[in-house]
């Protein structure tokens, strides 16, 4: 069986990632754990297009 046919893989129809606020919050929150862990922080804009 390939990964594709896995039906454990495969995201349930009601599944949603957690919203953690508007944009802005959730860019705050990457801003906060990037500078905590040294890594180079990406503008608003890169954010907004990764």
């Amino acid at each position: 069986m390939s990964q594709q046919d896995d039906p454990r893989l495969t995201p349930r129809d009601d599944w949603q990632t957690q919203g953690r606020g508007s944009n802005d919050q959730e860019y705050e929150i990457y801003r906060e754990a990037a500078e905590s862990l040294g890594w180079p922080l990406k503008t608003y804009e890169e954010w907004l297009a990764s």
